[in-house]
């Protein structure tokens, strides 16, 4: 009975393995389910860098000439662009209407995306910046109230815009070199076209495509063809949404060969666009939480069944002076023996699945999250096995030792 606790865990060899293969596999699900909700966790916190509150979008439509419903323009001075600048002048002159302004593809939430790159050409090398390419106003960027990365205010990034110049994000090319502040303040061809020469005027935050997707290209703010546009955004007073709403009537959205539809808040956008992947995450969210609950349970019944197996044992120790804290200090120190060897080896099987990119989002140890996933996947494996081990052996500790060897 005085045995060393090494000594006789090398004796249940058999138990203690299977032990440390079902550690293992536990630890490598929880890592994989922390990895993805911290990485959702810490999306979902980052400073976006531009403001979406009180702000409304509609898409522009046009009635192609060939139709029906095509009204014929009396002269040459009359087109698309003026009924369009006329649908503007109704909606900005709402009392409730602080700002309106055209883009594609500019608004967030929107899961086009319009994959282009601009480059230069240095020392006989080419360098290239890829990324979603968003058409903006001026005024699309003062509605969004978008920051620059280098400090730069919303009213420099919107003149630039307005003098022609390029902005690009905040991404970080891929660790590629140069990155997207470099290109700041050179001519680049656009999509690698030489025939028309762009300069890049400043770097600004990026917007994104949804809030649990993450910044994954750049964004290339390029200015939009003046009096044209997808869509209309629309910035109301602060607090006046629903008075906007029920003022805004047919009469106000259309006019000619123009008109607006499904015009709605970027919330209301931001809620249909996270629909479905919301519906994912909390599917996915009650099943680890379910998985995790099973685990604890198997733990729970695998220990209770080990110490059940030692309560001749843990009789015998009683008999021979331990007390209830060296019981539980040694049926502790078995569990976390186990542990420690069953952490390691998933800790191998998951360096091997950030090495492959699997399961691990694109990331790297390099980054914070997949570390944090580890601490907080060995912490709760911690919790499991010392509450697997101390509810049975408390219960253990209390059986009589003389009721316990009376058939030994």
């Amino acid at each position: 009975m005085k045995r060393r606790l090494i000594t006789q865990m090398r004796h249940e060899w058999r138990s203690n393995l299977w032990l440390i293969l079902e550690l293992a596999i536990v630890g490598v699900v929880l890592w994989t389910s922390f990895t993805l909700f911290i990485y959702l966790i810490h999306t979902r916190m980052q400073h976006y860098g531009y403001d979406m509150t009180d702000m409304y979008c509609a898409n522009v439509k046009y009635v192609p000439k060939g139709s029906d419903a095509f009204q014929q323009y009396p002269d040459s001075t009359h087109s698309y662009v003026t009924d369009l600048a006329m649908i503007k002048d109704k909606i900005r002159s709402n009392p409730y209407v602080e700002m309106v302004g055209l883009g594609q593809n500019s608004m967030p939430y929107n899961f086009n995306f319009y994959g282009n790159n601009v480059s230069f050409t240095q020392d006989d090398s080419t360098y290239m910046y890829y990324g979603n390419q968003r058409f903006v106003s001026p005024e699309i960027i003062r509605m969004l109230r978008l920051e620059g990365f280098n400090g730069e205010t919303t009213e420099q990034l919107a003149n630039l815009i307005e003098k022609g110049e390029i902005l690009l994000s905040n991404f970080d090319n891929q660790g590629q070199r140069p990155g997207p502040s470099e290109f700041v303040g050179r001519d680049i061809f656009l999509n690698c076209d030489s025939s028309k020469v762009y300069h890049v005027g400043g770097s600004a935050y990026g917007i994104q495509r949804s809030d649990y997707e993450g910044l994954f290209a750049g964004v290339i703010y390029t200015p939009l063809p003046d009096g044209w546009g997808s869509e209309l955004a629309i910035r109301v007073k602060p607090g006046m949404g629903r008075q906007f709403m029920e003022s805004i009537t047919t009469a106000d959205t259309e006019h000619g060969n123009v008109y607006l539809s499904n015009l709605r808040s970027v919330e209301q956008m931001r809620i249909s666009a996270h629909s479905d992947i919301t519906n994912v995450v909390r599917g996915y969210s009650v099943c680890a939480g379910f998985l995790t609950l099973i685990v604890f349970l198997g733990f729970l019944g695998s220990f209770w069944f080990r110490i059940q197996q030692r309560t001749s044992e843990i009789a015998i120790r009683v008999a021979n002076g331990a007390t209830r804290t060296d019981i539980l200090r040694r049926l502790l120190g078995e569990g976390m023996v186990l542990l420690c060897v069953g952490t390691a080896l998933s800790l191998a099987i998951e360096l091997v699945l950030i090495h492959y990119n699997i399961v691990n989002w694109g990331m790297d140890m390099t980054n914070y999250i997949p570390q944090l996933a580890v601490l907080t996947s060995v912490l709760i494996l911690t919790l499991m096995v010392v509450a697997g081990i101390w509810l049975p052996a408390r219960k253990a500790m209390r059986i009589n030792p003389a009721t316990a060897l009376k058939d030994q």
